[in-house]
């Protein structure tokens, strides 16, 4: 089928992808958090398809006007306008829950002043760095998600000072680098579940630029992909769930899964164009920030709770009844918190923000959603 200019298109699928992709990690975090047993084995891959759609979506939302004039400061300001509200708000949670665990259980948590190191860096999106007596070398022990979203800014602002104006066959070598860089570092540690602690921090930063930089090489070819509807979201939708949901554990296999199968799954979901096909999906994408970054501390809490209650450290399937809740937590967080926290962040930007010269443009006013990132 024809191809067709992709230059203004909203893919409507995307948004989709974004929400099945956050309900996953959801999912599987239930079972890793609870000890529920798991649905969704491979669920902490969804980490990996949402860096690829960071990079498609980003070079969509900001590769013309960066190009155009908008500041290296202007997009600094904007990104972190769109992300930091829910960082905080999960960093507060995950601090509240850290603090209650060392009141209750002392010798199971770190020090006192550990959770508060650990607050001050984590609630600025930087690493702890030392070992904690509960944590380990994790390093946002107070709100774990938030490792792919520090490696998520660090590579906003390398693509965007460093990255943005490269021609595509620097582009297509930098991805082929980034991808035998991430086959060695998941060799080397027998596992891609890696960024979320200090000894596998490299491994992180071999995700985030293979999956960013494949997004980005899907947006620079997008207008050379033909449109193929339905078929082609329906393939993506189920690419993105058997990826993340079958008990595939070999290293090969993942291996297979991050640089073969969720960028074919973007790919479809590109070529899909303005398709939507899963009623509810829409809503999701729509909350899967705040599910991403809010999640994991509603999930200790829980964890905590029932086995006081029922003196089990594992729980059964009913762990995944929170669920819900989490959901509608995340949506009333969305609407009436993350919303108006970015409206005056991007108000008071704006304010601030003052040209430095004649001629330089301040930007637009408008800030893009991007993923849960």
């Amino acid at each position: 089928m024809a191809s067709a200019p992709h230059h203004n298109e909203r893919y409507e699928l995307l948004d989709e992808l974004r929400g099945i992709a956050a309900l996953i990690v959801l999912l599987f975090h239930v079972g890793t958090r609870t000890g529920a047993p798991a649905i969704a084995a491979n669920g902490y891959l969804a980490v990996d398809f949402f860096f690829m759609l960071s990079g498609f979506v980003i070079a969509q939302a900001y590769g013309k006007r960066l190009s155009s004039g908008m500041s290296f400061t202007d997009f600094t300001r904007r990104r972190l306008a769109r992300m930091m509200p829910i960082v905080l708000l999960g960093v507060c949670l995950g601090t509240a829950y850290a603090l209650t665990r060392w009141f209750a259980a002392p010798s199971r948590s770190d020090s006192l002043g550990g959770i508060l190191a650990s607050a001050a860096l984590n609630g600025m999106l930087i690493p702890k760095w030392w070992h904690g007596q509960a944590t380990g070398w994790e390093v946002f022990p107070i709100n774990g998600p938030l490792w792919s979203l520090f490696f998520e800014v660090v590579i906003n602002l390398a693509w965007a000072g460093l990255l943005v104006s490269k021609r595509r066959a620097f582009l297509v070598a930098a991805t082929l680098a980034s991808m035998i860089a991430l086959i060695l570092v998941a060799g080397h540690y027998r596992s891609m579940d890696l960024g979320w602690d200090l000894p596998t921090l490299p491994g992180g930063l071999a995700r985030v630029s293979f999956g960013f930089l494949i997004g980005l090489l899907i947006h620079a070819v997008r207008d050379r992909l033909p449109r193929l509807g339905k078929g082609a979201a329906s393939l993506s939708v189920a690419l993105i769930v058997a990826a993340l949901v079958l008990p595939l554990h070999a290293v090969p296999w993942l291996i297979g899964l991050t640089v073969m199968v969720l960028p074919a799954a973007l790919m479809l979901a590109v070529c899909a164009g303005h398709q939507r096909l899963i009623p509810g999906a829409g809503f999701l994408g729509a909350i899967s920030y705040s599910v991403y970054g809010l999640h994991v501390p509603f999930l200790a809490l829980y964890s905590g709770l029932a086995e006081r209650v029922s003196g089990r450290s594992e729980a059964g399937f009913e762990a995944y009844l929170v669920v819900p809740a989490i959901l509608a937590i995340a949506a009333l967080a969305t609407h009436y918190y993350d919303g108006p926290a970015q409206r005056l962040l991007r108000r008071w930007i704006g304010e601030q923000r003052q040209p430095t010269r004649l001629g330089e443009t301040s930007g637009l006013n408008a800030s893009p959603q991007s993923r849960p990132q």
